[in-house]
């Protein structure tokens, strides 16, 4: 039951501050060092110059960007540009700023939709062919925009089942996609076979580049073996890209990119027929800060190629050192061949969600996961001076898993909000 009622008197700033403070105590810090969770921290300065930008056009409007706020345009044409060039985009390609992952893939299916009843029409409800670790935002967007999404049943080597998902093709397939890397296990999709089969039906093909947009180019520019996954590939029509993940700008800002941009045409959804005049957007939000656009065009400047690959290539040997750690212990493995700063380790004869239990005892906070039972752990820099400690720990309480000291708690394995 909900108890909380709107305040009726006004508060000073003091007591509304010291309530906060109190309420946020117990919360982990964001970049903790013990927090292998999902975060995106890559230095103070870099967040530092984030944070800056960010409050520098918290209050504008981004939804006025071409007309009240033209360096917000700007911002926006520079970003979608200098990402179009990191993945291999052809010219006359485009792209549009959206919240978030979800959001570009959402508006990455109904542009897909939208292209299909000129290019593909069906006689059925429109499908999309999803691999088995597909972001659940494709569901989300089949439920929203009424179309049926087929989610292939296993990962053969960890990766999408090429196979099934040709033979899922059908009359009603509009679409196939692949993930670069996913967040299930964190290896490439066979981006190549996949578009080979689009090519193959005429379906539009996306890449969910949402983890790996940012990381994977700089990567394989540091040697690491990339498979193909945006642009290059022929028949990629579209991509989302988060720049609030490896990109390091503040939330929310991803990107939904169009290998033409005629494709816009497809994207957009404008109204006129009311007082105010033409309302047109490329995604679902309408107004938004400026404050991530700002924050993304200025973190991508203050870095630079040669920053982004300074920090992948210490991250990458904070991941090294800790894959190699696990490794190490009898009786755990590494799951896949992980492309980007997160990987998976599983338990062959022990309770690998004991072995969290007993970690989050000593203070580490780490993902489990399922299919099969596991542990996540997500790079940042913050873990650089941790490595050796939390391999200690992790030694100690495997130990205690095997003695049977230690028992998995009854915590959830997802995230939900």
């Amino acid at each position: 039951m909900r108890n909380s009622r709107f305040p009726p008197l006004s508060k000073s700033w003091e007591d509304v501050e010291s309530e906060m403070k109190a309420a946020h105590r117990d919360d982990m810090p964001w970049c903790d060092a013990r927090n292998l969770k999902p975060a995106y921290f890559a230095g103070e300065d870099l967040l530092a110059v984030a944070n800056n930008a960010y409050n520098m056009y918290l209050a504008e409007n981004a939804i006025f960007s071409r007309t009240a706020y033209p360096s917000l345009g700007q911002y926006e044409n520079d970003v979608v540009d200098m990402m179009l060039a990191l993945l291999s985009a052809p010219e006359g390609a485009a792209g549009s700023v959206s919240g978030g992952g979800t959001e570009s893939i959402i508006m990455s299916v109904k542009t897909a939709r939208e292209w299909a009843r000129e290019n593909r029409p069906t006689a059925g409800t429109p499908e999309i062919i999803v691999p088995h670790t597909a972001h659940p935002a494709f569901d989300k967007a089949g439920h929203m925009l009424g179309l049926k999404v087929v989610r292939m049943a296993k990962s053969p080597g960890w990766r999408a089942d090429v196979a099934a998902m040709a033979a899922a093709v059908g009359d009603n397939t509009i679409m196939i996609m692949g993930s670069a890397p996913p967040y299930p296990y964190g290896e490439t999709d066979p981006i190549e076979d996949i578009a080979a089969i689009a090519r193959a039906h005429g379906l539009w093909m996306h890449v969910d580049g949402c983890i790996g947009g940012c990381i994977l180019p700089f990567m394989r520019r540091l040697g690491e073996p990339v498979p193909e996954f945006d642009f290059a590939v022929p028949g990629v029509m579209s991509m989302s890209v988060d720049l609030h993940k490896f990109g390091y700008a503040n939330k929310g800002i991803s990107l939904v990119l169009l290998h033409d941009k005629a494709l816009e045409a497809h994207q957009h959804t404008s109204f006129g027929d009311w007082p105010a005049g033409v309302y047109s957007t490329a995604n679902i939000t309408g107004s938004r800060s400026g404050g991530p656009l700002a924050s993304a065009w200025a973190v991508m400047n203050y870095l630079g190629e040669e920053g982004y690959l300074r920090i992948f290539s210490a991250q990458r040997d904070i991941k090294r050192r800790l894959m190699a750690g696990v490794e190490e212990i009898d009786g755990l493995e590494i799951i896949a061949r992980p492309h980007a700063l997160h990987f998976y380790f599983t338990a062959r004869d022990f309770d690998i969600f004991a072995v969290e239990t007993g970690m989050a005892a000593k203070g580490w906070s780490a993902t489990r996961a399922e299919q099969p039972d596991s542990i996540m752990l997500w790079v940042n820099m913050s873990h650089q001076e941790e490595v050796e400690n939390y391999l200690r720990d992790l030694r100690a309480v495997v130990a205690d898993v095997r003695a049977g000291r230690i028992e998995a708690a009854t915590d959830s394995v997802v995230y939900v909000t």
